[in-house]
This record gives structure tokens, C-alpha cells and sequence, in this order.
């Protein structure tokens, strides 16, 4: 009788370890992968609520304009659209255009906010004119303009001069 009392024990001084051990790895794998599962939740939908549209290319010697209409419901700050990529040339030979806030080293893009509200932020419906400094004369030819968010959210068009 003691020694059923004994192995009884024992085994479940066994099992008991046995769950513990195989919790505590497991456990830790959950964890991770909920919270991988959280952050990209969250990054969709930021890119859901993030949306823009080329409305308007107009050009003025070495100077390209373009205006770009927030028509999504998130609002971006400075940084963000700073932290943007702009591609702009010739269909077929068009290259990535640097921020730079001053034009000063072609070629580079700047940007100014034409309808903000005062707060400083793109906001939905509001719309930015983007000036890219080409660095040489702009000739008639088709264009490529493409707009990239720090997001990946991006809108493209083709234009003739």
C-alpha cells in the first residue's frame, strides 16, 4: 500500500514538472507570435487609412510641380512625408529625387502643404505641391511621377509636355 502511495507521488511529481516545463516553452512562442500578429494589424491598418492621388504636373524650366491630394483619413506629419520617395524623369529614364528642403543640390524635391489648416499636418482633403529641383531644363517629351509614403502607400502617373 505505501509503496502505491509512493509511485502515485512520484508520478505526479513528474507529471507536474512535465506540464510546467512544457508551458514555459511554449508559452514564450505565443507570446511572440501574438504580438507579431498586433504590430501587423496595426500596420495594415494604417496602410488602409493612408491613401493619396496625383491630381496636377505642371513644370516651369528646370522646376517639375506636382500636387498630391490626401484622400485618405489618417493625417501625416512632417517627417513622414519628408521620409517620402519621389521618382520623376522621362518614361524609361526616370530616377529616385532626394528631399531636400532648400532645392539647393539637384535634383531634389521640396514640399509645402497649400491648404493647411494651421496645424502643420497633411490632413485628409488637403493637398501638397511637391517642387523637384530637375537640375537641368525640363524638354517636351512623356513623363513619369511617382509618389511613395513612408508606408508604401503610393500613386503614379504619366504626363506629356
Amino acid at each position: 500500500m505505501v509503496e502505491h502511495v509512493i509511485s502515485v507521488t512520484i508520478i505526479t511529481i513528474a507529471c507536474i514538472i512535465s506540464a510546467t516545463m512544457l508551458v514555459s516553452a511554449i508559452y514564450p512562442a505565443v507570446s511572440r507570435a501574438s504580438s507579431s500578429a498586433i504590430s501587423s494589424s496595426v500596420e495594415l491598418g494604417e496602410r488602409i487609412e493612408t491613401s493619396v492621388d496625383i491630381i496636377a504636373e505642371a513644370n516651369e524650366g528646370s522646376y517639375e510641380y506636382v500636387w498630391v491630394k490626401n484622400i485618405g483619413v489618417s493625417q501625416l506629419v512632417a517627417s513622414q512625408i519628408e521620409n517620402s520617395d519621389i521618382f520623376f524623369g522621362e518614361i524609361g529614364n526616370f530616377q529616385r529625387i532626394s528631399y531636400n528642403a532648400t532645392l539647393s543640390s539637384a535634383p531634389c524635391w521640396k514640399y509645402s502643404i497649400e491648404n493647411d489648416n494651421g496645424n502643420n499636418r497633411w490632413d485628409p482633403g488637403e493637398t501638397v505641391n511637391i517642387t523637384i529641383n530637375a537640375g537641368s531644363e525640363i524638354t517636351a517629351g512623356d513623363y513619369y511621377v511617382k509618389i511613395v509614403l513612408y508606408n508604401a502607400v503610393s500613386d503614379e502617373d504619366t504626363f506629356s509636355i
